[in-house]
């Protein structure tokens, strides 16, 4: 089956590309991204965030760097680690919502047909990689930043966009999914509401007992509808998705490429972390076949729908590692288990 074609016109809409981008400084830490294509013209505004020079020594002056699809708490962090971070605006490129308007749909206005059908979701990944472009285009040398060093990342519903950018952007060097749930990397037949668990191995209760997880009709409301193509309303039931949310890393599994998973295991009910524990070891049997074992992580922390500084010091370390080669403190045993291996 051709998984990417089967989310484009089944789930997440048409992925777009192609087209010319240009970009504006607007001071030392904004940018304006022009996209141009079949004769129309939108723009959107980044802010760049450079680390000190002397951390951007050990890269040899031209930093890694993150494109967030929102603010993160963990930003500071990263900088002080060497790696540079662009902010996006997400809601410059679509409104979070069924309207469909946004930079993105100015140029690619939402139709009735199938070709014409981008959703939200969709629309926010390609906003990441019109970001991408520009560093190609010469922002990147202007920031000393590495093009060919990029991570891209985002929590919760910008978790699942990241994890759809991830599958369609394989310029991106590493993804990091952060408490994407259902539509994102939780699997779709994977239930934790009313398990019990137990975190003490973790600091958390021996007993804790998942609520609600996100169910389909959450992801087909008149809240969520908009992040999907039309098409995705049609399924009734969860079972008649032929193709389950493993395949999203999957499809970025490549020699060069790496995949940093984030959850949460305590106040995630609704987000569903051993469902997206499920994914991962799906995933990695995938990863497995292509020897690429080491190419897939993830860290489950105790609690916190966010990419916390934890997290980022873990991630900042394995892409030194995986990336740079750099000899570093990382215990990579511990990025491929999680407290739910030991359920």
């Amino acid at each position: 089956m051709d998984y990417r074609r089967f989310y484009q016109e089944n789930i997440y809409g048409i992925w777009r590309e192609g087209e010319k981008v240009t970009y504006t400084r607007m001071g030392e830490n904004r940018v304006n991204i022009q996209v141009e294509t079949r004769g129309r013209q939108a723009d959107f505004t980044i802010e760049v965030f450079m680390p000190e020079d002397e951390k951007k020594v050990r890269y040899s002056g031209s930093a890694p760097f993150i494109i967030c699809m929102h603010p993160i708490e963990s930003k500071d962090c990263a900088l002080e680690h060497g790696y540079g971070v662009i902010l996006m605006d997400s809601y410059q490129i679509a409104s979070d919502d069924d309207k469909h308007v946004g930079c993105f749909y100015e140029l690619y206005p939402y139709g009735k047909q199938a070709q014409e059908q981008t959703g939200v979701l969709m629309a926010w990944a390609w906003g990441a990689a019109k970001i991408l472009d520009a560093v190609y285009g010469g922002l990147g040398e202007e920031l000393c930043f590495d093009p060919e060093a990029s991570i891209v990342t985002g929590v919760s519903r910008w978790g699942k966009a990241t994890a759809v950018c991830g599958a369609f952007d394989k310029r991106f060097r590493m993804v990091v999914p952060a408490c994407s749930g259902a539509g994102g990397l939780a699997l779709n037949g994977v239930t934790s509401t009313g398990k019990t668990y137990n975190f003490e191995s973790i600091g958390g209760p021996q007993k804790y007992t998942y609520g609600e997880n996100e169910p389909l009709s959450c992801l087909q409301s008149e809240a969520e509808r908009g992040w999907f193509c039309d098409r995705f309303l049609d399924y009734r039931d969860v079972s008649e998705i032929p193709v389950d949310q493993e395949m999203l890393p999957a499809l970025a599994a490549a020699p060069g490429r790496y995949y940093f998973i984030i959850a949460a295991c305590m106040g995630e009910d609704w987000v569903n972390a051993p469902a997206m524990w499920e994914c991962y070891l799906k995933a990695n049997e995938i990863y497995k076949q292509k020897g690429l074992q080491e190419h897939l992580v993830i860290h489950i922390h105790k609690e916190g729908h966010a990419v916390l500084k934890e997290d980022m010091e873990l991630l900042t370390a394995y892409f030194d590692k995986m990336y740079y080669s750099m000899e570093t403190n990382l215990d990579m045993a511990k990025l491929k288990t999680s407290v739910f291996a030991e359920q």
